[in-house]
């Protein structure tokens, strides 16, 4: 739902950039088929720029981060400590948006319905006559002239012989420009955007541009502004008005017979539309780098509590808390403190720090949750079988301190190793030598390293950011720097940089 909000918001915003440079900028031209190209582009651009820029989302400079899990899976809820909340009497804020939104969008869709269903039901109870590849449909009711698709509806008693040619005429022009495919698009985004007045406006616009284009189309075939002038006077009686349709509609007949008479725009005047370039990607620019939201505002739901770790009961400095799907984070303070506003009960909230297993934990309507995280390690047993062991559950007194308290950022799709984390601990025990005099004299401990997994999915950059002596030190990189094949991160379907954290633990039994 948020992403469905994120959508709609993005491309009101920019319909409204877009329209108002139409509004201040080409208004006032004559240049009719200029402004109708303009008009449509700006209505199916709006729509799909956010989507766009989603896609084309660029990547910040800074490498994403983010440290090796490797466990199978995360530990489950039980790990935190959960206070349970009173339960959620009502809705959220965003689930009575959401209705408001959907129910908005069904009138509107209905709306449309109801008036396609009625005019094809007009027409099917009127005389109907063929005109040159259109169909003229006589009607008995008070209405205005207008067209839809391939018809032309004319009240048969009202028109006069001498004005009927004119009035079919300029409907004919509606037809033959294809007047009322524009007003279909905009109708149909209309209902996703029903909540934007700029899309109403717009579509003002478009059927005044869609009026100028046929009056000045009949004008060009030799008919008399004068007479045609009248015309549209003695004609503009009152009667239904249908939105999907072209009609002459009073309204406009002032604003008609000024642009009729208006001074012709230069034709270098359409160069003008082509500010519409940096503003389209000024647009796209500003929706693939959105401002990352740390809080949700509103009246959402208050989660507090603590994240210390699991063994030793030390709390917990910048750990990364997430909701699962948003950008709605925080991270805790010096005391492992934390506090977050979600929007809805059903979250699932994401736990994760560098050299601790990731966690995700679902809120279920709590209002408390301390999270309890399990150092994530890499023991290499040296033992005479030689084997690799996962320590579930190391000491609380071990010598180092598992938790290093730095943050990253989630990406879509984390960084892979061919065959998982079980290809890699092999890979790692295959490899690794406990150096001689480290091992002798029964030295112990974890070296922390970190290095970037660039787009092509090799590694760069390899350092000790948490030694322990500098042979185990220099073991622990020369083995880093011979993995090989990861698949990169993926973030909006693009490769992007990525930092991994891999603590190994050098242990002898």
């Amino acid at each position: 739902m948020d992403k469905i909000f994120e959508y709609s918001i993005e491309s009101a915003i920019a319909l409204a950039i877009l329209y108002f440079f139409y509004w201040v900028v080409l208004r006032r031209d004559t240049h009719f088929r200029n402004n109708r190209l303009v008009l449509m582009f700006s209505v199916i651009t709006a729509m799909i720029l956010p989507a766009v820029a989603g896609i084309t989302s660029i990547p910040s400079a800074s490498p994403i981060s983010f440290a090796i899990d490797f466990s199978q899976q995360g530990v489950t809820p039980s790990a935190a400590q959960i206070e349970p909340s009173a339960p959620n009497a009502g809705m959220s804020s965003w689930e009575i948006l959401g209705l408001i939104y959907v129910a908005g969008a069904l009138i509107v869709l209905a709306r449309l319905a109801y008036q396609a269903v009625y005019l094809h039901a007009v027409s099917r109870l009127s005389k109907i006559s063929d005109h040159d590849g259109f169909k003229i449909i006589s009607l008995d009711t008070d209405m205005v002239p207008f067209s839809y698709f391939n018809r032309i509806f004319i009240p048969a008693q009202l028109i006069s012989k001498d004005s009927l040619e004119s009035v079919i005429a300029h409907e004919k022009l509606h037809l033959s420009q294809g007047h009322y495919i524009d007003l279909f698009i905009v109708q149909i985004i209309t209902v996703f955007q029903w909540f934007n007045p700029f899309i109403w406006m717009l579509e003002k616009s478009l059927k005044e541009v869609h009026e100028y284009l046929a009056d000045e189309s009949v004008l060009e075939s030799g008919k008399n502004m004068g007479e045609y002038q009248a015309i549209l006077v003695n004609e503009a009686f009152g009667g239904p008005v249908f939105i999907l349709t072209n009609q002459l509609n009073k309204s406009l007949i002032k604003k008609r017979i000024l642009m009729m008479k208006n001074v012709k725009t230069p034709k270098i005047a359409q160069l003008k539309a082509l500010l519409l370039v940096p503003l389209i990607a000024a647009l796209l620019l500003a929706f693939a780098n959105p401002p990352l939201i740390s809080q949700s505002g509103g009246d959402g739901i208050t989660i507090k509590g603590n994240v210390s770790d699991r063994f030793s009961g030390t709390p917990i400095p910048g750990a990364n808390l997430i909701i699962k799907g948003t950008t709605i984070g925080t991270i805790t303070d010096l005391k492992g403190n934390y506090q977050i506003i979600v929007n809805n009960a059903q979250d699932v909230l994401i736990v994760s720090v560098s050299g601790y297993r990731t966690q995700e934990l679902p809120l279920d309507k709590n209002t408390k949750i301390n999270v309890l995280m399990e150092p994530d390690i890499i023991a290499i047993d040296f033992s005479k079988e030689n084997k690799l062991e996962i320590f579930e559950k190391p000491a609380a007194n071990h010598n180092t301190q598992p938790g290093s308290g730095g943050g990253f950022i989630f990406v879509e799709e984390m960084p892979a190793y061919p065959g998982g984390t079980i290809a890699l601990h092999e890979f790692i025990h295959n490899n690794l030598n406990y150096p001689y005099e480290p091992k002798q004299a029964g030295l112990e401990g974890t070296v922390l390293v970190s290095y970037i997994i660039d787009v092509n999915g090799e590694i760069s950059n390899p350092k000790v950011i948490r030694g322990i002596q500098q042979d185990l030190d220099a073991e622990a990189l020369r083995v880093t720097k011979l993995i090989k094949g990861w698949k990169p991160a993926t973030q909006g379907g693009r490769p992007v940089p990525t930092t991994v954290t891999m603590p190994i633990e050098f242990k002898i039994n």
